[in-house]
């Protein structure tokens, strides 16, 4: 049960309008494939419709709320922003290489976060027109095209438990510590897909339970806050549960806005308890000599 009551209807307001607003100017440029590619200091990809979407969403944001703080991919940071207790935090584009590719599998998100958690989030999908919604306390939402809002509560898990990691969070590299997981488990082995982490990702027909993120050695670094924050929030309100690899929530609107100690994603907290006391055991298993 939440704690907090606060209906954030404003906030989710703003969140649809900027997410709604950049991913029209995505969408053009993914129709009209106009869009330039450029490569960013850390090697990874941004495009004009990247820098476009950022430019509309800041707008509408600080249109709406002028004195909250911002932190988004795309942009100079300011650090002024971990003293305020209210902060967006904004993905133009999750999935650029999804839309360079053309795999439609590429998201606009927006997250208010308050006192370093996601509160109010809108995750947009251009190309068909699917909008993810969650507030604190409110649930989560999914509406496609004209259709109207359905409330997302997540199926029990079947008589099959089904784990999926990603190349974003650990694979191929975690091969290993997957297989271990999955035998310790008693389940069939874990699906590794091309995708982070998305609103839509347990959305029906939902082909995984689980989502795990775990690499070799001890740095657990798994992308941005960007990328987590409104998938983190929809996943909590439609029943499951999102921690790191220790079980502790994940934090927004730090000094490093990098997400640390792995991923742990699951459509209830049932699943989450088995699945992280699997990990915990199989990580504390002194690795096998090789040759």
């Amino acid at each position: 049960m939440h704690s907090e009551t606060t209906d954030y209807h404003a906030e989710l307001d703003a969140a649809v309008e900027a997410a709604i607003a950049g991913g029209a100017i995505v969408k053009t440029f993914y129709e009209d494939a106009t869009a330039a590619t450029y490569e960013k200091r850390d090697g990874s990809p941004v495009t004009d419709a990247d820098l476009a979407a950022d430019h509309a969403i800041r707008r509408v944001l600080a249109h709406r709320f002028p004195g909250d703080s911002l932190l988004t991919e795309e942009g100079q940071d300011d650090l002024a922003r971990v003293g305020s207790t209210r902060c967006w935090i904004v993905d133009p584009i999750d999935g650029t290489e999804q839309f360079i590719g053309r795999t439609g599998e590429f998201d606009v998100l927006v997250a208010f976060t308050k006192n370093g958690r996601p509160v109010a989030a809108a995750g947009f999908q251009p190309t068909t027109d699917t909008l993810v919604t969650a507030t604190l306390g409110g649930g989560a939402w999914v509406k496609s095209g004209a259709s109207p809002s359905e409330r997302i509560r997540f199926d029990a898990v079947g008589p099959r438990l089904r784990l999926a990691t990603s190349k974003w969070f650990g694979a191929p590299g975690n091969a290993a510590i997957m297989e271990a997981l999955t035998r310790h488990l008693g389940i069939a082995s874990a699906r590794s897909t091309g995708v982070g982490f998305t609103p839509r990702m347990f959305l029906s027909p939902r082909s995984f339970d689980g989502m795990v993120g775990v690499r070799n050695g001890e740095d657990q670094t798994m992308a941005s806050e960007w990328d987590f924050a409104v998938t983190d929030l929809v996943i909590s309100e439609a029943g499951g549960k999102v921690t790191d690899l220790d079980g502790e929530p994940f934090r927004y609107n730090k000094p490093s806005p990098l997400n640390v100690g792995g991923l742990l994603a699951a459509v209830d907290p049932q699943t989450h308890a088995i699945v992280l006391e699997a990990i915990q055991h199989v990580r504390d298993q002194p690795a096998k000599p090789t040759g």
